[in-house]
């Protein structure tokens, strides 16, 4: 069974879900193997970008990693990232489940 999908609104509505594609794709692109653990506060924005647009591939297959730094901006940012962290957690077994969400930036 196919864990629930995350709703996202970016250039239209999103749903995102972390496959091993996803994941794969992610480690080609950064570097680093989301298996072995990851900080979702921890990471750069460019990790970041590459975890939504990872997220995405799903239902896009042809949606590049360029098109998703032009969808998201300070305005939606900290929501793109509260999905992801949901959308991990949904990923991960019961046991493992606690990926935070994002802080909203403080002004200043």
């Amino acid at each position: 069974m196919l864990d629930k999908l995350v709703t996202v609104n970016l250039d239209k509505e999103r749903h995102l879900r972390l496959t091993l594609k996803g994941m794969l794709e992610f480690q080609k692109h950064t570097g680093k193997n989301l298996l072995k653990g990851f900080r979702l506060k921890e990471l750069s924005l460019e990790d970041s970008a590459a975890l939504i647009w990872a997220c995405l591939i799903h239902e896009d297959k042809e949606i590049k990693y360029e098109d998703v730094l032009n969808m998201i901006d300070l305005h939606n940012l900290t929501s793109v990232v509260n999905a992801v962290a949901e959308c991990i957690n949904q990923s991960l077994p019961e046991s493992e489940k606690a990926v935070p969400l994002a802080e909203k930036p403080q002004p200043g």
